[in-house]
């Protein structure tokens, strides 16, 4: 993993983990690798559920982290392999972080939480926005004066292994 990090990571995988959210715009394929869809039913099938808008088999984020963790294991290859395997590692760790929320992976008809409208305080928002945004600016601001190394602090000193 270290062999892979960019310079830019310091060493840490972690601070490489929304990077593709950030290419989004630049690898617009990509789009359907963050989320998986099912047809209102609480159960995942691969062969199913796992397609892009074309019906193209594997565009999910199941998917993603299949095809990801496969160009890993060439790592070491000889020769060389032809992947950008920095861009394998941290998509795959991002992901992993994707397939683990809840609204990224559920139902086809809500999009996400995106079309589910709801008031968070005062303001109306998609579902999908308050889960990913509001939360935790409303946190940042009430708990820890808008200081995300205050957060992040307090997150290392409370968060504990029992």
């Amino acid at each position: 993993v270290q062999d892979l990090l960019p310079e830019s990571a310091g060493g840490e995988l972690s601070t490489m983990c929304p990077w593709a959210d950030t290419m989004r715009f630049r690898y617009h394929w990509a789009s359907p690798l963050h989320y998986a869809n099912t047809p209102n039913v609480c159960n995942f099938k691969f062969s199913r559920d796992c397609h892009n808008s074309r019906g193209q088999q594997g565009m999910c984020v199941v998917g993603a982290i299949n095809n990801y963790t496969d160009q890993l294991y060439t790592y070491g290859d000889s020769p060389k392999s032809s992947y950008n395997l920095t861009e394998s590692l941290m998509f795959l760790a991002h992901f992993v972080g994707d397939v683990h929320q809840p609204l990224h992976v559920g139902y086809e008809e809500d999009e996400g939480g995106n079309t589910i409208m709801v008031r968070w305080y005062r303001r109306k928002a998609n579902l999908h926005h308050v889960w990913d945004v509001s939360i935790i600016d409303t946190v940042m601001k009430d708990f820890y004066n808008k200081s995300l190394d205050t957060m992040v602090g307090a997150l290392q000193t409370n968060l504990t292994v029992s």
